[in-house]
């Protein structure tokens, strides 16, 4: 079982890149459960892509005011970098907190505050089985009586699970799984069977 020291020597592990400074944990820490040392890591983190984000814009509108053009700007592809840095530490802490294993009821919900954190920004679903597993994470925060970190974009999914005419499919919609002529799952080899009868 993985132990809060690995944890820890796994998220400094992941401020190798020298842009992306991970601060101390944020007072509101869930525990200090290896879960909610990520989750404070992360939602620094995303403080951290805010300013830079925010950078590049101002510099990207100075150098369009001077050149007209923000392709040869030596800032920018520096900001481009340390975010490409980012999103590689974002890759490394996921694939840290997919790996560690929850000792605990609680060290779940905390996972899952995480999984929601890094994917804050899809208040939509990508297909209709995913509002299965975002249902159980609205579920487990209410009987562990633990609040959202993600409450607006929470709100938008929650419109999209009670919407009826969502991810409403036909025959008629022009949708590649209804190609014309195309044998439905299963009918082909169907087909096999009755031809060797």
């Amino acid at each position: 079982m993985t132990t809060r020291r690995t944890i820890l020597q796994g998220v400094a592990s992941l401020v190798a890149p020298a842009e992306i400074e991970i601060g101390g944990a944020l007072d509101a820490s869930p525990s200090d459960s290896p879960f909610g040392i990520l989750i404070d890591e992360y939602r620094e983190m995303l403080n951290q892509l805010d300013r830079l984000f925010a950078v590049r814009n101002r510099v990207e509108k100075i150098a369009f005011a001077q050149k007209g053009d923000a392709r040869d700007c030596s800032e920018l592809r520096l900001i481009d970098q340390k975010a490409n840095a980012w999103y590689q530490t974002e890759k490394e802490m996921i694939r840290l907190a997919s790996r560690t294993r929850a000792a605990s009821v609680d060290e779940v919900v905390q996972k899952l505050i995480l999984w929601r954190l890094v994917q804050f920004d899809q208040p939509s679903f990508n297909n209709a089985c995913d509002m299965i597993p975002f249902s159980a994470y609205r579920d487990l925060l209410f009987l562990a009586g633990r609040e959202s970190l993600t409450k607006d974009s929470d709100e938008k999914a929650l419109a999209i699970v009670w919407d009826d005419e969502a991810f409403n499919y036909s025959a008629d919609d022009d949708d590649d799984d209804f190609d014309d002529g195309e044998p439905f799952y299963g009918e082909d080899e169907e087909d096999e069977e009755d031809e060797e009868d």
